[in-house]
Parts: structure tokens; sequence; C-alpha cells
């Protein structure tokens, strides 16, 4: 693979009224982040494209993509349109995450888009954005817009296991990866990017991988430990267990770990969510497993930035889309923990692997 630069992107799901959003979005670009991450859950978050609009009128340097948008509850038309006009607003800097869909489509009983679906999405709102007349459900049209200049909208795929990261390195501009952060598993990541990539008649040049992962900022390594395995683990059992290198002898338990892993309440408004989830892969016997296939981003920011520099420096990972775990018992406002957090990433993390 092309080396990589060190890029950074936070994503804060909006959850909060937009006006602190847009302070957050604010103080991420002055810390120096390289990209805003907006996320979409219409049944837990503000509107996805309301929020992204609100983002780049009120931000100047920093890239924004949709974290992620899926391929289902809008018509290619509706959000080709939407890149469109976001792509005025801030020209070169707007990007389409993509996946199958997580709670926007089980929070009202759907299930995710299968991969083909995924492919033929991807491939319509791109022609679109270009001007080209496309065929989507049978049905062959063009856009209509009036002074618009056609562009190519970068297109990066959440994946999560290897037949969707194969279709992404063959039609998208790259992707957002959660399948463990091991030697072993790094290695599995590129070999199936360079054969899609191969298959398509590209090269890596052509394709960024963004590592997905969350930060959990404490007074040590081991405290922060103790409060989250510094992955999500939904996506062991999203879909197929299969290719995600779990033993047989845990899937069952990992079909514990997350049996609750579609509730609203218990994944999204439980405090400490985390710390539960540790304190349940320990009882299953499940923690050391999960804890050898994590980023391990934890404790001080030197202790970040050496984990970060490590992964950078052996296996080139260098462009990171990351989550922040709150601390439970650090006595400020959800709102001013997140900004303590973004400028520990920014001005303290961030210059000490630069």
């Amino acid at each position: 693979m092309a080396k990589t630069d060190w890029k950074f992107s936070l994503v804060f799901a909006q959850g909060q009224p937009l006006l602190e959003a847009v302070k957050l979005w604010q103080a991420s670009e002055d810390a120096g982040l390289d990209m805003l991450g907006i996320a979409d859950s219409p049944n837990l978050l503000r509107e996805l494209y309301v929020s992204a609009t609100m983002c780049a009128i009120n931000t100047k340097k920093a890239d924004i993509i949709t974290y992620v948008t899926n391929p289902l509850t809008r018509h290619p038309s509706v959000t080709a349109s939407a890149f469109m006009s976001l792509n005025e607003l801030a020209p070169g800097r707007i990007g389409m995450g993509i996946g199958t869909g997580d709670s926007a489509l089980w929070s009202i009983g759907q299930k995710g888009a299968r991969i083909a679906t995924m492919r033929e999405y991807i491939l319509t709102v791109k022609a679109l954005l270009r001007g080209e007349k496309v065929t989507w459900q049978g049905t062959t049209f063009e856009a209509a817009w009036s002074g618009v200049e056609p562009f190519d909208l970068p297109v990066y795929v959440a994946c999560a296991g290897p037949k969707i990261l194969r279709m992404a390195s063959e039609v998208a501009d790259g992707a957002i990866v959660t399948m463990g952060f091991a030697p072993e598993d790094v290695a599995y990541v590129r070999n199936i990017i360079d054969e899609g990539l191969a298959a398509s008649g590209r090269t890596a040049d052509d394709f960024q991988i963004w590592w997905n992962a969350h930060m959990a900022f404490d007074e040590s390594i081991e405290a922060a430990a103790e409060r989250s395995m510094g992955w999500s683990p939904y996506w062991l059992t999203m879909g197929s267990l299969e290719g995600k290198g779990i033993p047989d002898d845990l899937k069952d338990k990992l079909k514990q770990l997350n049996a609750d892993a579609h509730n609203l309440d218990a994944v999204y408004r439980t405090k400490d969510r985390q710390k539960t989830l540790v304190d349940r892969a320990k009882e299953l016997g499940l923690y050391d497993w999960m804890l050898s296939r994590s980023p391990r981003l934890f404790g001080t920011p030197k202790d970040m930035a050496a984990r970060f520099s490590e992964l950078g420096r052996e296996h080139d990972m260098k462009q990171w889309i990351l989550f922040m775990i709150s601390r439970s018992s650090w006595d400020a406002s959800p709102h001013e923990e997140r900004l303590d957090q973004i400028n520990k990433l920014g001005r303290e993390v961030i210059p000490l692997i630069k």
C-alpha cells in the first residue's frame, strides 16, 4: 500500500442541540483535526443533512463526511441532491461515508442493506453528481439541476467484514475499517484491499484506509482499559460471523456480549455503556481476546501519542476516525468534557506524533 500522511477525524453524534454541536465542530477544526463526521440516525439524532449544513457553514477548512448514511432510507436522487448542495456550501470539503445501516434501520425494524445494493447505490450517487444518466431499480433518469458543476464525490464505506471491504476496494474511494487491530488483522485488511484494487484496475493511490476506533483518556493505560475495550464489539456479530477471525469457541459468547446491541436505550442512553461491556466481556471470558485485537488507545496524551506512533511506524496506520469515551467520574458537563477531549487530542497528542 502507498504510504499515508497522518490525518485525524472525530465523530460526536449530534444528540445535543445543534448550536452545541457547532461549537464542537469549530473546536475540532481549531485544534487542527482534518475531518468531521456527521452521524445519521433519524430516530436518535438531529437530522443528518441539516446538521451537515450547519457544520459546513460554520467551519472553514476541515473536510466533512456523513458518518455514516445508508442506501435504504433515502432515494439516490435525494442523497445526490443533498451532496450537491453541501458541495456548493463547502466546495471540495464534502464526502459520503456510507454503511449497510445500523441504528437508522434496526431502530425502525428494518434490516441492513445487501452489499449488492450498496455497490449500486454508491455508483448511482457518484454518477448523478458527475452529470450522468443512471438506472436505479429499473428506472432511468438524470439530474436536471441548474448551474451546477459536476464533481466526483469521495465515498468511504464503513467496513466490518471481508465481503463489504472487497466491494469498497472495487468501487469506492476509501474504507472506514473496524476489523481488528492486531498485526494479523491489519494484514488481512490490506490483502483484501489489494485484491479488490487489482480487480478494478486501480492502485493504492486511489484508495484511503481510515481506521475506526475509540479513545479513552485517563490517568493511566490501566485505568482507561477498565472502562473501554478501545473499539466497538458490535461489528463482530453484525451479519455473518465468518471471515472475522473469531475462534469457534467464542462465537456464542460474542452473541451474548452483543445481545442488546439493537436496543436504543441500552446502547445509547445507558450511563457507562462501555464499562458495562468491559464487565460483561470479563464475565464471559472474552476480555483478553477482545483487548488483544483492540487498538489500545488508552491513557494520557503521551500514552496515546506513543501508541499512535507505534501503529504508524509498524503498520502505516495513520488515518483515524475516532470516538471519545466519556469519564463518568469527570466533574464537568458532557459538553465541557468533549471540548477537553478535543483539545487533548489536537493540542497534546497530535503534536507529539507529527
